[in-house]
This record gives structure tokens, sequence and C-alpha cells, in this order.
């Protein structure tokens, strides 16, 4: 089988990937609040990863590509450690590199070693140790797994990337053990590589990666695999993440914690009592506030239901905005649960005598009573938009019913590209064609930067050309087959710019028996200053009035969850964005606001680059500062929606996940 040292990189980073999202490994630091503490990311169960290579006999066979297989792993592997993050949390443990092999003696099915003990990435030491081994011996899968779980520990969460190219020689059969190891409460997860395995061998990984609630990857199909799974460095099923500064809501309102134009985290847990935190904000301005959470999905009935609200309120008690979301388990598939308010968002008319508009604070509540989980990650936005000046002279807002959609199309050329599980590693695109490897599960995020006078198209392309599914990978959809792919969007200040009426292009939609492709995408129309007092009635876009803002605006594409059959398969999207029109109508910022309404020097990702540079069509980023955007602060988003009906889901949208805001919006 030929097995080139790209397809074992890809296999690699493919397991790798899903881990140190897992890992939580991006951790950043913010400045979108002077004096406040660094920012921290939190994911839902960060962790560690334990690379395992088989260096057993058999790796000395040699590879069609040249040279063997071994060779050829060491190569790759290389390759992936290059790649590591910085803060990751890494070890690597080998088995069959002491003993000889060709006889399961005692020695030889105890033959493992941690070669790098877990802990903050040591790319030369791993590069060494990868470097320095022979293949030798046999394959005792089911110890080293055993001797891994002593390198995890018992808690948080544990990843394992398991390479082999052949069976365990030494028991029967090692899936019994990684059983037997989650049977006994290890957060465990392992992803399994099978390096050009026959039969038996594969069905031990398969197990493997079944039992350890991961994915396993099969050699035969590299070249499928080569460009999309050396680009999954970061995820194999992501976990969700927030960032911000770290606060604590309230229960007493005395002690509420003061919040400024920033990012913010805290944990929440079902409680029938509300909790708050005091908004700073500059008189007459407007106030953006979004919430993301998302809550467990282990251990729910399909009629178990989420239930969050944010209210704003004066100093003296006036109620001025609420927003709320509420869903059932049986529609919220695996998104998360967004929600926004803004208060005195108007242009027009400004309300000069009412005391939402002008005090120079607010109070906010949020309540979470109906509900799983405890301790669950929330990020909370706050986004503020100072008075301006004449903005009666800005452009008129929109007509809805003029709004038509529109597509984005590729230029030829797609490159591949890693989009992120959340704001925090959201990548960033220019215009242009990307290819994206999309696992069952998945919201996969971006962002695109669009200023006043301009609009973006996000589609994307999906097919189940050469991806074997169905029963027994016959690639053919029978007729209760179903694939459920949603794309969303989003504005800088954590709005949602969804559609939900019916209209083109699709914005969900199955792959099915009668479906092998489909076109999905989300249109941002022209950003105006002037759209908040945009009438949305009647038109194909009823939540354009939320494109009024410029900054990156973001786009998520789902997958509906893991049905653990042959439909889990990774398959492939082509991304296709594109924006058009000049920078135009900008608003001028009145006050002392106006320095701070300039566009910040762009931020730098984790490569290194600008994160609005045009120097690369794609980046990850971990940007606090949302990089050039017009408003003093701008950040926020939520995972892409992912529902178990699309059609049931549509009908039931505005019940399920509606928000409501009073007249202050």
């Amino acid at each position: 089988m030929h097995t080139s040292t790209a397809t074992v990189q890809a296999l690699l980073g493919a397991g790798l990937s899903g881990v140190l999202a897992l890992t939580g490994a991006v951790t950043t630091t913010s400045s979108a609040t002077a004096g406040t503490a660094a920012t921290s990311t939190a994911t839902e169960d960060p962790g560690e990863l334990l690379l395992m290579l088989d260096a057993s006999g058999s790796m000395k066979e040699p590879d069609p590509a040249g040279g063997t297989k071994m060779a050829a792993a060491k190569k790759a592997l290389t390759g992936v450690v290059d790649s590591l993050p910085r803060d990751a949390h890494v070890g690597l443990r080998v088995y069959g590199a002491t003993e000889p092999g060709g006889t399961p003696t005692k020695a030889a099915c105890a033959d493992t070693q941690l070669a790098v003990p877990i802990g903050p990435v040591d790319k030369p030491a791993l590069t060494k140790a990868i470097r320095g081994f022979e293949a030798k011996g046999e394959t005792p899968i089911a110890h080293s797994l055993t001797k891994a779980m002593d390198d995890l520990g018992t808690k948080g969460k544990r990843n394992i990337v398991l390479v082999s190219d052949g069976e365990e020689s030494c028991v029967p059969d090692p899936c019994p053990v990684v059983k037997k190891l989650v049977k006994n409460g290890v957060d465990l997860r392992i992803d399994t590589v099978g390096f050009g395995v026959k039969d038996t061998a594969r069905k031990q990984l398969q197990c493997i990666a079944d039992a350890g609630d991961g994915t396993y990857y099969d050699a035969k199909d590299a070249d499928q695999l080569a460009t999309s799974l050396t680009k999954i460095s970061t995820r194999a099923v992501r976990q969700f993440s927030v960032e911000g500064t770290p606060i604590t809501l309230t229960e007493d309102k005395t002690d509420a914690p003061t919040v400024t134009p920033g990012r913010y985290t805290d944990t929440f847990s079902v409680s029938a009592e509300p909790r708050y935190a005091r908004i700073k904000r500059t008189p007459n301005s407007i106030v953006h506030i979004g919430l993301v959470a998302r809550p467990p999905f282990q251990d729910r009935e399909m009629n178990d239901s989420e239930f969050w609200e944010i209210i704003t309120y004066t100093p003296d008690g006036e109620q001025c905005t609420r927003g709320y979301s509420t869903s059932t388990e049986f529609f919220r598939g695996v998104e998360s649960i967004t929600v926004g308010t803004s208060v005195n968002n108007q242009v027009t008319d400004p309300a000069a005598d009412n005391a939402c508009a002008t005090s120079d604070e607010l109070l906010l509540e949020v309540t979470h009573d109906e509900g799983k989980g405890t301790d669950i990650p929330v990020q909370l936005v706050y986004v503020e938009e100072p008075p301006v000046r004449d903005p009666d002279s800005l452009p008129a807002p929109l007509d809805g019913e003029k709004i038509t959609g529109w597509t984005a199309k590729g230029d030829g050329s797609a490159e591949p590209v890693v989009g992120g599980g959340g704001f925090a590693d959201a990548a960033t695109l220019a215009p242009g064609s990307y290819e994206e490897t999309i696992l069952a599960g998945e919201q996969l995020y971006y962002r695109v930067r669009v200023g006043y006078g301009q609009r973006a198209a996000f589609t994307a392309r999906v097919s189940t050309e050469g991806t074997p599914l169905g029963e027994g990978g016959s690639q053919e959809l029978d007729s209760t087959d179903y694939i459920l792919f949603t794309v969303n969007s989003w504005n800088p200040a954590l709005r949602e710019i969804t559609r939900i009426n019916e209209g083109e292009p699709e914005n969900r939609e199955h792959l099915s028996s009668h479906a092998h492709s489909l076109v999905l995408g989300e249109y941002i129309p022209e950003v105006r200053y002037r759209n908040k007092d945009a009438s949305t009635y009647g038109s194909d876009h009823e939540e354009f009035d939320h494109a009024s803002m410029s900054g990156y605006y973001y786009f998520a594409i789902g997958r509906e969850s893991s049905r653990g059959d042959d439909l889990d398969a990774p398959l492939t999207a082509q991304i296709d964005v594109d924006v058009k029109g000049e920078i135009s109508g900008e608003p001028r910022f009145a006050g002392a606001a106006d320095t701070s309404a300039q566009s910040p020097s762009p931020t730098t990702d984790g490569h290194g680059t600008s994160s609005n540079s045009d120097n690369t069509r794609a980046s990850t980023t971990t940007s606090q500062d949302e990089g050039g955007s017009r408003l003093p602060w701008i950040g926020g988003g939520l995972l892409a929606a992912i529902v178990l009906v699309s059609g049931a889901w549509f009908g039931l949208r505005r019940k399920g996940s509606s928000q409501s805001e009073r007249s202050q919006e």
C-alpha cells in the first residue's frame, strides 16, 4: 500500500488536531480593558496529550513512496511537532523499540517507554526522541495503553493519539483494556491511526477509538485525507472555549463587578437566583451585551431544555432591554446558546431624556434557571458604540425588500484552511477559496473583515463524492440517511445575522440519497451605520439591521453530531468568500471617544502575522482586540447551530432560540 510521508503527517495531524483543542492549548492576553487582569482561555474540560508511536519490527517494511514505514513516520511526526503551539502540554510514549521482536516474550511484551514526559511542549526533546528510535520489537498495545494511564493521571481531559501499523501481538485483543479503563471513570479520548494495516489490526484500532470516544483514521484514505487532516492540528472534534478577563457575577447587586468594553469569562450553574454586573458606559452611547454558553451534551434527554436571560436596568431599577434564549435538547443538537441585547440602539431619534440612554451606568442581570450541568463556561461580551456626530449625513438604511441574496464564487485555487472551534481561534479569511475538512458534530468558525459600505458572502459547497458513506462504505446513502449541514453568521457584537426566512442561498440542508452535494451560504448585506433604524419587515433577511458596524463578521459551518455509523466519515467542504464594495459612510464618533474610535493597531495571530494582514489569505487567530474595527472594542460570536431535524428546527426556530428586546433597542 502506498502511504506517503505527507499522508502519515496528515493522519498524525488528524489525531493530534483533535487533541490540541481539547487541551486548551491556546492562551492569550487581552488589551481590551485597560488595567484589567490578563485574559484567560477556558475550555469545557482542558487536558493533556500523549503521542504513542509504534516502533515494532513491522515498521521496517518498505513504504512504496520510498524508504521504510518508520522513516516516513519519523519525518511525519517531527513535522507535526514543529507545528505544536508553544503552550501545548504534550508527551511521547514509544513501544517495541528496545526488545527484539519475532516472539512475544515477557520482556518484548513489556517493551514500552515514556520517551518524553507530558509537560509544556519541548520540541527539541520530542524531535530528538523521535529520531532516535529504530523499528525492532513486538506490538504491546494493551500494555502501552495501561502505562499511558499512569502518564496522564486521573484528573481532567486526557487525550491519546495512537499510531500503529499492525495488530496487538501480546494479548488476543487490546480493546477490552480500553473499555475497562473508560469504565473505571478515566476521562479519556483515544484517536487511532492505522498505517497500512490489515483487517484484524484495523478492527482492533477502530474498536480502541470507539471505546476511547475518539476517531479512527485509515491510511487507505490517504488521497482524500492528505490535504485535510494535516489541517486538523487543533481538533478532532473541538471543544467549545471561552476567552476574556475572568470575573464573577454576584447574586448581591451591591457587590456586582463593574465591566467596561471587552470580553469576560465566568461559570454558571442552574439557579433560580439571577446574578449581576454593573456596566460602565458613556452617556448616550449604544451598549451591546452578548452572552455565549455551551451546556454539556452528556446525560441529557431529548426533551431537556435550556433557558438563559439577560436584562438591563438603569440604576433606579427601570428595565431597559431584555434578551433570552430557550431551546430543547432535541432542537439544540450540538449548538451553543447565545443571548444578546442592545441599549439605546437607535440613530435618528435618540432618547435624550431617557435614563436608559443618558445614564453613565447600567445594571446587567443574567439568569440561568433551567438546564443541566454545573460550572458551565460562559463568555460575556460588551461592545460600546460612542455617540456619533451628524448621523443624518450618513447613508440611509437599506430597504429590506430590495435586499437580494448572493453566493461567493470560487477562484479555482482553493487552499487548505482550519476553521476555529469558537471565537478564540476563528480563522481569518480574505476573499478567495478554501478547502476545509469537517467531522461529525463540528461547528467551524471563520471571520471576515467587512467595512462600512461593504457586503460579504460566505458559501460552502459540500459533496459526498469520493467518500465511503452508507452501509459498509458503499458511498450511496439510502433513503433513510441524512446528514445536516448549516451555515450561520454573526456581527462583531455577537448579534446573530443568520436568516430565518427561506431564500437563496439555503443556509441549512441535508445530504441524502437524493442530494449528493449541497451549496449553502450566508451573506452580510451592505454595512451601514443607520441600518440600526431599518425596518426588516417583509425582507428575506430579517436580521440585516444588525449589519450596522464595521469589523470582523463571523461565519460558521456546522455538521450534525456523531451517529456512530459510516455516515461519520470526514467530508470536504469548499468555502468561498467574497467582499464587495468600497469603504464609505464611516461615522465620526463624538467627544472624548474620537481617539478610541480610530482603528487600533492590528493584532498578531499565533503565526506571528497580522490578524488583518493581506499577506496571507487565511490564518488561525487568537486576537482579543478585533484588529481594526471602527469601534473602541468589538468582539464576540458563538458556535454555529447544528440541529437534528432541519425542517422541524426551521418551523420552531423563533420559539427555540428567540431573542426579544424592549423599545430601547
